[in-house]
């Protein structure tokens, strides 16, 4: 029971000497003290959590923008890029462009702030800035280089075009060439014929009197009339091909006007048969052949 009173009266001294204190102006001005330095580093902390937060961001913004760089660096210097994949390219720099501003900012904030009394992280913060700034350079070039590539291929393709429409004004000057040498062959091979062209006819006295090569006196018309009223009864031959006429009998001679010297009528297997030595002279004075057989 004593010790029961003992422990109880030293409690109530505890209590009672910690009351006092607790009243006392010291210890109030000591809690105050103790209140504003956990209030203050409370601040701190909250300030150099979203100091960090903010260099991991531009950290990993940069860790990004390294690889981004790299695969703009490589499609950027392809020989051959479609339309759609340069509109990505280009909409990927702009925004890459835009990040590295933000961070240049965010950058600049941290290095005002007065809480950052590191000359390390200061020093980190300016490596940071200068990377960025070496960046948005390599952008900016990678930039230029898509737009002067752009306009090489469009220059190209401009005088692709160019020498498409000159090809094909070849082209069609070949065809018609082509159309115009062949009417020309044509008219050519047509005139040929009819300067080489030359006509026969084979027939008894009666038989050319019939078809007004010769009049009933006998005498042969006059090559100045060409027998034109009666071209349709000779035979039309082209005389470069032609060099002997089988006359079918055993007599013939030649009544028409050519040359002597350039033909000669000979006996082949018992018919007559006229063979010219001499085409361009024979054929010279006249294109009209005519022969009379009995």
């Amino acid at each position: 029971m004593k010790r029961i009173f003992l422990l109880a009266a030293t409690l109530f001294s505890v209590v009672f000497l910690s009351s006092c204190v607790e009243q006392s102006g010291k210890y109030k001005e000591l809690q105050a003290q103790l209140d504003s330095l956990q209030g203050s580093y409370g601040t701190q902390k909250n300030q150099l959590d979203e100091i960090f937060a903010a260099l991991n961001e531009i950290e990993s913004g940069l860790t990004s923008i390294r690889e981004s760089e790299q695969i703009l660096s490589v499609e950027a210097t392809k020989e051959n890029v479609p339309e759609n994949q340069k509109e990505h390219i280009q909409s990927d720099i702009s925004a890459i462009q835009s990040a590295i501003e933000q961070y240049k900012a965010k950058i600049d904030e941290l290095k005002k702030d007065s809480n950052i009394k590191s000359i390390q992280f200061k020093k980190r913060l300016n490596a940071m800035r200068q990377e960025l700034e070496e960046k948005s350079k390599i952008i900016a070039d990678l930039s230029t280089q898509l737009a002067e590539k752009e306009q090489i291929i469009k220059a190209k393709d401009e005088k692709i075009e160019t020498l498409d429409k000159v090809v094909a004004g070849l082209q069609q000057d070949v065809e018609t060439l082509s159309s115009e040498g062949e009417e020309m062959k044509n008219t050519i091979s047509s005139q040929d014929k009819q300067i080489y062209s030359a006509y026969y006819i084979v027939g008894t006295k009666d038989e050319l009197i019939k078809v007004g090569v010769l009049t009933k006196g006998g005498l042969f018309k006059s090559s100045k009339i060409s027998y034109q009223a009666e071209k349709k009864a000779f035979i039309k031959i082209d005389y470069r091909e032609v060099s002997t006429i089988n006359t079918n009998s055993a007599k013939a001679k030649v009544i028409s006007i050519h040359p002597k010297g350039t033909y000669a009528v000979e006996q082949v297997n018992g018919e007559s048969v006229l063979t010219i030595s001499d085409p361009e002279n024979f054929w010279e004075q006249t294109k009209y052949l005519v022969i009379q057989v009995q």
